[in-house]
């Protein structure tokens, strides 16, 4: 299977495919971060950036010092200065600083940066300034460009350079000072002294100055550019008329990035040609720009006259969209007669001018075409736009409208006049009639809307629906079907009916599913799994799916944009890590990628289009550093304490504070998606998560000595060098090195006097012990004694109420028997009749019934047990008078036919009482009633 892929690729890398040249440049603008005066907490306007060797941002503010590491934004305030125009760095890292009535540089004390001001050397050399414009590095010294003159600074103090005139400007140019006076010229400044540039005295006034080949570039204020060797100088091009140049740098791909007044940034070739114009909402956010800066990663920052913005020029992605005058969502894109065409779901937009990036927005609306477009489709060399509406004729930029129905899309057929539409209503048939297309019938059998259709060849079709699966037709040379038409799902070999999609890539029809690709088998009529792209890509699935034609093919999968590309016959291999950046502006609802030619690929985007230049030159910075900003520990009375690792010393806390660790990776080059990774030896083994959090915090530590190591990763996978900071958790008092020594001492003074000791007290302790086993035992011989009588007397007792109980009962029954004896024998002597004997009866069952016999045995009951009864009744369980005889016989450990005499029961009925008795007490099955009525009576006691 992959060597038919490999086949295929080859073929077309041989095959030439274009029709386009390949110097066409669409429009777009850069991706961006804009910073306002709320993140960085600043003043408006900037003035001057510089990056120091660790990478972090240093920008000149209005309200002083900005300091940027990728995360956040930290403000150092300059006293006595309102504005700070200017920022550089020395190559011993001092940070210099300038503006208006103040110059001076920054100190770092441990806890953050703090500014020396240089006034005090200005007073001492009796030299006054009112505004410090450019600061630089020149032959050892510090050299600060007033408003009229050079003012240079060493060792030995400031001292006031000697000038021709009234100092315009200067500039560092290879490696020269080159100053610009006022109706005198431009002046190099070598070994002390001014020498003059040979006719360049009528030169206007400058923003800036470049090398070149012959000699140097000057840039005007005016927006003209002068071409300047020994012989003189001449005007080679004018940038933009009318136009206030502030800024001119020259960019490392040699282009020159223009900052204007009011004209926005200007991106020139180095011919000078327009490559690209920002302005206000095109772009940038603002129209003013103060100053321009080219970062380590080829990126660009720019002070606007209201905040910053970052543009990643260095990625190859530009966007397109409302900025550009392209509104909504993105759904197609296509090249056709000389210009773009943009399918979105606001309608139809056209790039008038390809390439020209006017001031004006470069793509316009075409009327009637409001509402949702799905995609375009060239047929019979001319472009139809296929809307909910329905299907559109593209003339130049009118819209004819030849189908009603919401139409998908349209294919050309083997038969020049006749071709296949998709619709909401299933496929139809167009002949061509009068230069126009007319539906003339239906494919019978199908009512499906049918969005994708794809000829594997001039006689099938397939046709994709959402989530019902594929539909696959088989015409004769009429286009007619010859058979039923096909229809494939779950049952053939996907893994479900949902998310399937036919592609014809090179030639080789692939089917994407909800999980991993296939491969047709038309012998089986049975789908596969397609071994290269499971390789490729694995089982996830992928939305989108195009090839460019030569050596790869670009999908999306999982909102994630990539590439498959030959690094070499026959190897492949998937490239996802710079599509990053643009992730999270790909469309999640019928997302499409097209190829208009090798240089210009668009993604549909949430708003717009991402457009993909893969032959721009993308450098990757892989060597970076994170940095810890600063280590934070918690006072006993819970103030704090800051320092950064430089002045970390030896850092200790004790065991009730905590540490918290701020770091940071300057890695602008996607800054927004750095992730870190940390641990601390020796508690952790293993490295954590990546986190998008740039601080760790730690309390309560055990004490000892601590390594807290931190690494970054980037946006492209790549991690950076490792940092660390040690600190100590400081030992208590009672586990020092001294406090050892004593315990240490204490125990050899114990290893001697504790026998020593032992021994006298063992004497003592013998004779006391003696006394008092003789004492103990006369105290316990009486003590048994009482126990003994009381045990006895306990017992008597206990019998006496026995015997009392038994007598009363024996009593009362023999009472009982002789009255009934004494009135049998009187009926009898009397010749009582049968009514007679019936009332003894009744006497008898009377005295059965009576309960009073109850009364007096729970009494008697109660003084032998100790108020068992009455203790029993009054548990939360509530028993009746029954259950109460009931446990008083079975604590007197009866059997059931004594109780069932007794309570003139059957012995089921016994049992019956037995077992609801246990309910009650909540009684396991393993635990017995008897004992539980005897424990009961135990812990009554």
């Amino acid at each position: 299977m992959k060597s038919n892929w490999i086949f295929i690729f080859f073929v077309a890398i041989c095959t030439e495919v274009y029709a386009q040249s390949d110097s066409l440049q669409l429009s777009g603008i850069p991706l961006r971060t804009h910073f306002n005066s709320e993140d960085y907490q600043g003043g408006i306007e900037s003035w001057d950036f510089v990056q120091s060797e660790k990478g972090l941002l240093y920008v000149a503010n209005n309200k002083g010092l900005l300091e940027f590491d990728g995360n956040k934004w930290i403000k150092y305030a300059i006293p006595d200065a309102t504005k700070i125009r200017t920022v550089t760095i020395d190559s011993k890292g001092v940070i210099y600083v300038g503006g208006q009535n103040q110059l001076g540089y920054f100190i770092d004390t441990g806890t953050g940066l703090e500014f020396q001001s240089l006034r005090k050397e200005l007073k001492k050399a009796k030299i006054e300034i009112s505004e410090i414009w450019k600061i630089f590095e020149y032959e050892d010294k510090i050299y600060f460009n007033t408003e009229d003159k050079l003012i240079a600074y060493s060792s030995s103090g400031l001292e006031t350079i000697e000038s021709p005139g009234f100092l315009i400007n200067s500039y560092i140019v290879d490696g020269r000072l080159i100053c610009h006076f006022y109706n005198m010229g431009l002046y190099e400044f070598k070994k002390g002294k001014y020498h003059s540039l040979p006719k360049t005295e009528l030169l206007p006034k400058l923003a800036a100055i470049h090398a070149n080949n012959k000699g140097y570039y000057f840039f005007t204020e005016s927006g003209d550019v002068y071409e300047y060797d020994e012989t003189g100088f001449e005007l080679k091009t004018n940038i933009l008329n009318p136009c206030t140049i502030n800024d001119v740098k020259k960019l490392k791909n040699g282009d020159y990035a223009v900052g204007t007044q009011n004209n926005g940034l200007l991106i020139l070739k180095s011919d000078f040609s327009l490559k690209l114009h920002l302005t206000n909402n095109k772009g940038i956010t603002s129209r003013t720009v103060k100053s321009i800066y080219e970062d380590n990663f080829n990126n660009l920052w720019v002070a606007l006259n209201n905040g910053i913005d970052y543009l990643k020029l260095n990625l190859p992605f530009r966007l397109i969209n409302e900025e550009l005058g392209v509104e909504g969502t993105g759904y197609d894109a296509y090249y056709f007669d000389g210009n773009i065409h943009l399918g979105t779901n606001n309608g139809l937009f056209i790039e008038n001018n390809t390439g020209d990036f006017s001031e004006d927005k470069p793509f316009q609306f075409i009327p009637r075409s409001e509402g949702q477009v799905y995609t375009f489709s060239e047929i019979d060399n001319s472009l139809i736009l296929n809307h909910h509406k329905g299907a559109f004729k593209i003339v130049g930029k009118k819209l004819k409208k030849f189908h009603d129905i919401g139409s998908w899309t349209f294919v050309e057929t083997s038969n020049p006049n006749l071709i296949l539409g998709g619709d909401y209503r299933g496929i139809k048939y167009f002949e061509k009639e009068n230069d126009s297309w007319k539906n003339t019938t239906d494919i019978p059998g199908l009512t499906e809307s049918s969005r994708i259709l794809v000829f594997e060849n001039d006689s099938v079709l397939w046709m994709s629906h959402g989530y019902r699966g594929v539909y696959r037709m088989a015409f004769d040379e009429n286009m007619q079907l010859k058979n039923e038409i096909k229809h494939f799902d779950q049952r053939h070999g996907f893994p479900s009916n949902i998310l399937i999609t036919s592609y014809n890539i090179d030639g080789k029809m692939v089917f994407t599913s909800e999980h991993g690709m296939y491969n047709f088998n038309p012998t089986t009529q049975a789908f596969s799994s397609n071994a290269f792209f499971d390789e490729m890509l694995g089982k996830e699935h992928v939305s989108d799916l195009v090839s460019d034609g030569e050596n790869s093919i670009y999908f999306i999968q999982n909102q994630k944009f990539g590439v498959i590309e030959e690094e070499k016959f026959g190897n492949f291999n998937t490239n996802t890590t710079v599509f990053e950046h643009i992730n999270r502006y790909i469309s999640d609802d019928l997302q499409h990628i097209s190829v208009i030619d090798k240089n210009n690929i668009l993604i549909t985007s949430k708003e717009g289009f991402v457009l993909y230049n893969p032959s721009q030159r993308h450098s990757i910075n892989k060597d970076f550093s994170t940095i810890i900003r600063s280590v934070k520990k918690s006072k006993s009375e819970d103030s704090t304490y800051v320092t950064t690792p430089l002045r970390a010393g030896n850092l200790a806390i004790d065991k009730n504070q905590s540490i918290k660790i701020e770091y940071a990776a300057p890695y602008y080059d996607g800054f927004e998606d750095l992730k870190y990774s940390f641990r601390l030896h020796p508690l952790d083994e293993k490295w954590s998560k990546w986190y998008s959090m740039n601080e760790k915090s730690y309390d309560h530590l055990p004490y000892g000595n601590y390594t807290f190591e931190v690494k970054a990763i980037n946006i492209y996978g790549i991690e950076s060098q490792v940092s660390s900071i040690s600190f100590q958790v400081s030992t208590p008092w009672y586990a020092t090195w001294m406090a050892r020594t004593g315990y240490f001492m204490i125990f050899l003074m114990a290893l001697v006097l504790i026998p020593i000791i032992q021994r006298r007290r063992h004497k003592v302790e013998t004779s006391f012990i003696t006394e008092q086993k003789e004492k103990e035992l006369q105290v316990k011989d009486e003590e048994i004694d009482k126990l003994y009588n009381e045990k006895l007397q306990t017992e008597l007792d206990l019998k006496n109420d026995q015997l009392t109980s038994i007598t009363m009962q024996l009593i009362k029954n023999k009472e009982f028997i002789q009255t009934v004896q004494n009135k049998i024998s009187y009926t009898i002597d009397k010749g009582g009749s049968s009514q007679e004997l019936k009332r003894i009866i009744n006497t008898i069952d009377k005295e059965l019934a009576d309960e009073d016999y109850w009364d007096k045995f729970a009494y008697h009951f109660d003084q032998v047990h100790g108020n068992y009864l009455e203790k029993l009744s009054n548990q939360n369980i509530k028993l009746s008078p029954r259950e109460i005889k009931l446990a008083a016989f079975l604590r007197m450990n009866m059997s059931s036919k004594e109780i069932a005499k007794i309570l003139n029961i059957t012995t089921r009925g016994v049992e019956l009482a037995r077992y609801r008795l246990r309910k009650k007490l909540n009684l396991s099955r393993e635990q017995n009633l008897v004992e539980y009525l005897i424990e009961l009576d135990n812990k009554k006691k």
